[in-house]
């Protein structure tokens, strides 16, 4: 139900969907990334990526390059909507 009222704000465009978790669930949970992952700009052809790793304490974002980054270059992302990727396959 948050969720729903949260899409219809800016802020669907800064929270993250765990893949395989709604690969599993069919659920959809919005993960707000506070760390160094709400610092990277949108990219088509983007230098990093995020892993999700879940541990008995949480679900953790793990950015990580998947190119060579040079020292004063952005670090990118690509931003996607979940409803583009229904079978969950393809996420942020």
């Amino acid at each position: 139900e948050q969720l729903q009222i949260l899409n219809k704000t800016k802020v669907l465009d800064y929270y993250f969907v765990q893949p395989l978790e709604y690969a599993t669930t069919k659920k959809i949970k919005g993960y707000f990334v506070l760390g160094l992952a709400s610092l990277c700009n949108h990219a088509e052809d983007p230098n990093s990526y995020v892993e999700w790793i879940e541990d008995e304490v949480g679900v953790w974002s793990h950015l990580i390059a998947q190119k060579h980054i040079k020292i004063d270059q952005e670090v990118t992302l690509f931003y996607t909507n979940i409803n583009e990727y229904p079978d969950g396959e393809t996420f942020v």
